[in-house]
């Protein structure tokens, strides 16, 4: 497989950098330069212009529609070689975030890699127009629409493979993140445990809505996030991944706290330091673990010291003067599956 099929988007803002103003421009300059014409560049990728040259087949993806709430929905399913249709899978839904596409998933994240080897079913789920709605008006029609589309593709999964149902999992990026935390709080009957990276909470659910039942879940966050900033603020780089005015979120900490409280989990964490990545990437990784929640339930938090909006162990898919490090640290996949594996419903 050719890395650079996956690469237009970053290979057009480099080509971008060397014939425009950006060349000659110095410091923190050039970063500014870069977030304020990234709004076409996104665009782009909202367009689908950064699909993977890759057919389906290629990237060992099985396509499905559905209709929900008169609206024809699409997703796609990775199925791992390990697979029989005779004993039950255990399911992770993966869902990408705003500006996003389903397909490039696999390629962020490396998960239909992960699954080969530790059989379990990935989905990949798409957004409409390339986003989730994740809860920041509350739970009137338009919010619940994903929600709805969810539930309805698990009932569909659930007849055509062989699901664990007691092992079914989300997980999500950013927009996606958000999203996943909205969900559970949702169909809280549905997910064993839930994993959000580069997303802590959006204000609204923070300060109106609670989760019905304790939810196991993982944060993974980068503290250099500009994106959805790890002490808490408006989303987005101005003018062109998000209206800055228009979304908040609380601190990672703060996010983290809601869900101790949930989860009737300790307030007291297991703190540990991890080991750096070798070589060095210049991050560094602290774990914090609040356990005895109930129904055995637990708050896994990973802080990302210098890490940005990115999947740690994942692809850079911008430079990091955009969306920060990519941290090689810690694996995402290995930690999700690690935490995913100790709770079922």
């Amino acid at each position: 497989m050719n890395p650079l099929m996956f690469r237009a988007p970053t290979l057009c803002l480099f080509v971008w950098m060397l014939v425009s103003p950006y060349a000659m421009t110095d410091g923190k300059n050039k970063t500014e330069v870069m977030k304020s014409n990234l709004s076409s560049m996104l665009d782009s990728l909202r367009g689908g212009s950064a699909e993977p040259k890759l057919n389906n087949e290629q990237l060992q993806l099985q396509q499905f529609s559905l209709t929900s709430n008169s609206i024809e929905r699409t997703y796609y399913v990775h199925v791992p070689p390990t697979y029989t249709g005779k004993t039950a899978m255990p399911l992770v839904l993966a869902f990408h975030g705003a500006g996003g596409k389903a397909r490039l998933m696999p390629r962020l994240t490396n998960l239909s890699k992960f699954a080969d080897k530790h059989s379990f079913i990935v989905v990949y789920p798409e957004g409409l127009n390339a986003r989730w709605n994740d809860g920041r008006g509350g739970k009137t029609a338009a919010e619940v629409e994903d929600v709805n589309f969810v539930s309805t593709m698990l009932d569909k999964l659930e007849k055509r493979f062989k699901i664990d149902t007691k092992r079914v999992y989300a997980a999500g990026v950013s927009n996606g993140g958000f999203f996943s935390q909205f969900l559970c709080i949702n169909l809280p009957d549905k997910f064993a445990a839930v994993a959000s990276v580069a997303a802590t909470m959006e204000e609204h659910i923070y300060k109106n809505l609670k989760s019905p039942k304790p939810v196991p879940i993982l944060f993974i966050m980068g503290d250099d996030d500009t994106i959805v900033p790890y002490e808490g603020g408006s989303i987005g780089v101005a003018g062109a991944i998000e209206d800055k005015s228009t979304r908040r979120a609380i601190s990672a900490q703060n996010a983290v706290n809601y869900w101790v409280k949930a989860d009737q989990c300790s307030d007291k964490p297991v703190i540990s330091t991890l080991p750096d990545a070798r070589p060095s990437d210049g991050t560094h990784v602290t774990r914090k673990i609040y356990s005895n929640g109930k129904n055995g339930s637990e708050v896994v938090f990973f802080i990302i010291k210098n890490g940005g909006h990115t999947w740690p162990s994942g692809w850079q898919y911008l430079p990091d003067a955009i969306v920060g490090l990519t941290s090689k640290a810690i694996d995402a996949d290995q930690e999700i599956w690690s935490f995913f594996q100790r709770h079922h419903l």
